[in-house]
């Protein structure tokens, strides 16, 4: 079978990835050439037109995750496509942009036959040692299999034969924020909510704490929400966590009394740095927090509804949604009823029911936790009950404390 043939012309040659692996693929009616019976330098003819080895590799992505002082071991089966016998010559190649380049001392290739023959195949290992004193940091590189290059307009020349090779150099971890890094609340205009954060260091060094509040994302823009004014925060944390301790950092939000109602979102960066992970890497310990300002309203809510002859008795049911700190005052309701002549009725409050909900998948960040338990909100519904009422034009006035959130709704009981 004779070797794939690519024209080289002025437009990007096409490579074509199989699913058994990476070959070059000549470009539609273009001639074939010569077989070639190695895999040194690509051939080029007269007629402007380049000869590839064709080679399958089994997986052309090879990912690894070490830790300094590690190796690992990773097996590339080669397939030869030619009707003629090819060298090989794998060795390390290392782009010359992107990620930090693999160093060479680093990989080792074991293999001492490197000639195939036709339509024959090869394993062979490639060995990965990380030295004890790497940095912590994602590295690539490429297994080339051949000496040939295979260049693209504007580009640096690449192995036309290869396996992709990542490798993440990495420590376990030594600081953590152990509670949640989610903070969902609703506060009235005036008054103040405090969250806690708690910061375990289980590392030899001690860490330094140097939260700083961002009001602005520039990875996850807050369209539609209000800006959240750097005065209203106050942030209590230490200096630093020693080894083998925890810390907390409280953060209390106060907004002012004239602060616009509204929607408040925020990231709070606790300035943490754990030596066991790169230094760009910051997500990790980036803290959301997320409230709504309401104000108290200073007339009631006012709804009309009618009332047959029919009608024994009228039900108004108040239900209000609880969000925040369960030590956050409770909800209540003052509910008058106005009779179709202006007489004003005080209602009677009959029941009080608590609503909850459970769901087992949600994540930490969608829900508060408790064990295997994730709730997922809890409201309250407030009933009240209207004896005989006179039939006509009804209307009730609703003054809520404490209820950002509230909803109704009226029934009549007729015989």
């Amino acid at each position: 079978m004779n070797a794939r043939t690519i024209t080289a012309v002025a437009v990007a040659a096409v490579l074509v990835v199989s699913a058994a692996g990476a070959t070059a693929i000549a470009q539609p009616n273009s001639p074939a050439a010569e077989p070639v019976a190695d895999a040194g330098d690509a051939v080029e003819q007269s007629d402007g037109e380049t000869n590839y080895t064709r080679l399958y590799v089994d997986q052309q992505y090879r990912s690894l995750r070490l830790k300094p002082g590690e190796s690992e071991t990773v097996t590339i089966a080669v397939e030869n496509g030619e009707d003629e016998a090819v060298t090989l010559s794998p060795h390390l190649y290392v782009p010359p942009r992107g990620e930090r380049p693999v160093a060479e001392e680093w990989v080792d290739v074991g293999t001492d036959d490197l000639t195939l023959n036709a339509g024959e195949e090869r394993e062979f290992d490639v060995t990965v040692s990380v030295p004890e004193d790497a940095e912590l940091n994602r590295y690539g590189g490429e297994i080339a299999l051949t000496e040939q290059t295979i260049s693209y307009p504007g580009r640096p020349a690449q192995p036309a034969n290869g396996v992709s090779l990542s490798v993440e150099v990495y420590r376990e971890p030594t600081v953590r924020v152990v509670s949640d890094t989610y903070a969902h609340s609703q506060v009235q205009a005036g008054d103040s909510f405090t969250r806690e954060f708690v910061v375990e260091n289980t590392g030899e060094q001690a860490v330094p704490v140097r939260p700083e509040l961002v009001t602005e994302d520039r990875y996850r823009p807050y369209n539609g929400r209000d800006t959240l004014e750097r005065s209203w925060v106050e942030i209590d944390a230490p200096g630093e966590i020693a080894p083998g301790e925890t810390a907390t950092v409280e953060v209390t939000v106060t907004p002012p009394s004239d602060a616009d109602r509204g929607d408040y979102r925020a990231e709070l960066d606790l300035g943490l740095k754990d030596p066991a992970r790169p230094d760009q890497s910051s997500y990790w310990q980036r803290v959301s927090l997320r409230f709504q300002v309401w104000t108290q309203p200073e007339q009631p809510f006012r709804t009309s509804f009618a009332v047959s002859e029919d009608a024994e008795n009228v039900t108004l049911d108040l239900s209000a949604n609880r969000y925040g700190s369960a030590d956050s005052e409770p909800a209540s309701f003052d509910v008058t009823f106005v009779a179709p002549n202006g007489t004003e009725v005080d209602a009677e409050r009959v029941s009080v029911t608590d609503h909850g909900s459970v769901d087992l998948a949600a994540s930490r960040q969608q829900a508060a936790t408790d064990g295997a338990y994730a709730s997922g909100g809890k409201h309250q519904t407030f009933e009240y009950r209207l004896d005989d009422p006179a039939a006509g034009s009804w209307s009730v006035e609703i003054m809520p404390e404490n209820a950002m959130q509230f909803s109704y709704e009226i029934t009549r009981n007729e015989a």
